[in-house]
């Protein structure tokens, strides 16, 4: 069963070692991610969720070679069987010897896991209701296992939110983080359901679709979401939170 939860940025600045000089406010985005890392209860393996193509993989070596830092690097055990039972619940494929994308890899990083780990991706164009079932189905899976479980998702939000922003500045970023944060410090986790794929993507928003994963999935495990931090000192939207 799912015990707990964490919702952190994948910027590759937040790992250690990759700046060294953090940028005006990043240090309390750090801060956060530490607490909120702190705050998931002993689990016997850990669900990594991050946007990308529909996957399950059996590696846990992150590495940041996709920003020119291959020398960062950390190898987490794989929950094998776990990798194996989620893939058959969701129709995920399970992907061996694949390296993986570089924002699993920085929640790896960021999450330095004493537990194993189950990464896993999801495609960040897919319906809310697809994605909350995926969600349910990674809380039925690991139910079956009998294990305690944690679940870490990506929790970037949009990057169009000022004129320095990676996107420029895109109308109604601004009020689309504010609904997301919002829906996540309230634990009406399914008011995601209305920002939508489309819109999402048109903020530049990666972390929606994992957010709508740990919807499903904290929902059958009737756990509550509290925001630690929330800031965009880069123009991108950072959300930290956690659950239990």
């Amino acid at each position: 069963m799912i015990v707990g939860a964490a919702v952190l940025p994948t910027a590759p600045l937040l790992v250690p070692g990759v700046s060294g000089v953090l940028p005006a406010g990043v240090g309390k985005i750090v801060a956060a991610v530490h607490a909120a890392r702190a705050a998931l209860p002993p689990c016997d393996l850990v669900v990594v969720v991050a946007s990308g193509s529909a996957a399950l993989y059996d590696s846990g070596t992150a590495d940041l070679s996709g920003i020119g830092r291959p020398d960062i690097v950390a190898d987490a055990a794989v929950a094998s069987e776990a990798v194996a039972r989620l893939s058959a619940g969701t129709l995920y494929p399970m992907l061996r010897g694949t390296p993986l994308p570089l924002d699993l890899a920085v929640l790896l990083l960021l999450l330095d896991s004493a537990a194993p780990v189950v990464p896993m991706t999801v495609p960040a164009s897919a319906g809310f209701e697809a994605l909350t079932g995926i969600g349910a189905a990674i809380a039925r899976s690991l139910a079956d296992l009998s294990v305690r479980a944690g679940i870490v998702v990506a929790g970037d939000l949009s990057t169009g939110l000022t004129e320095k922003s990676p996107r420029h500045l895109v109308p109604g970023a601004i009020f689309w983080d504010e609904q997301a944060v919002a829906a996540v410090d309230g634990g009406r986790l399914d008011g995601l359901g209305r920002l939508g794929p489309e819109e999402a993507a048109r903020v530049g928003a990666s972390g929606w679709a994992p957010l709508a994963v740990l919807h499903g999935a904290t929902a059958r495990a009737k756990l509550g979401m509290v925001v630690r931090h929330y800031s965009a000192p880069r123009g991108a939207g950072y959300l930290v939170a956690h659950g239990g």
